[in-house]
């Protein structure tokens, strides 16, 4: 056998053996203790958002028939002469799209209502 190979033999098996030696050498343990303590929700404080109040528009439709009329008016009252227009079919997009934004916005509300009942709703009363 080898010397060089004895301090191996001697601390492998006080290291593998460490858990099993006498409790005088471990220091001592401290039992851990768990409480659970129920915590109250706090109340959302939020406050409902002030109803939207949209400026009005003033929709003017142009045809091949009005379109001299049009202008004229627009360069009587000083207005720059500038025209922002859609097709029938752009039109319809813009409903679509202004519906979906409003769908949107009521399952965002739903959602924002579900939560607010959620912390605010009363556990006590089973």
């Amino acid at each position: 056998m080898n010397v060089q190979h004895l301090p191996i033999l001697i601390l492998f098996p006080l290291f593998a053996s460490g858990c099993a030696f006498p409790s005088f050498w471990k220091k001592d343990v401290k039992q851990i203790e768990v409480k659970q303590v129920a915590v109250e929700r706090i109340k959302l404080d939020i406050d409902n958002p002030k109803p939207l109040k949209p400026q009005g528009l003033k929709w003017v439709l142009i045809t091949p028939d009005n379109v001299d009329k049009v202008w004229e008016k627009l360069k009587k009252n000083k207005k720059d002469l500038v025209l922002f227009g859609l097709t029938d079919e752009g039109y319809e997009k813009l409903s679509i799209n202004m519906a979906e934004i409003r769908n949107f916005i009521n399952t965002q509300r739903v959602i924002i209502l579900k939560y607010k009942d959620y912390y605010e709703k009363d556990d006590s009363v089973n």
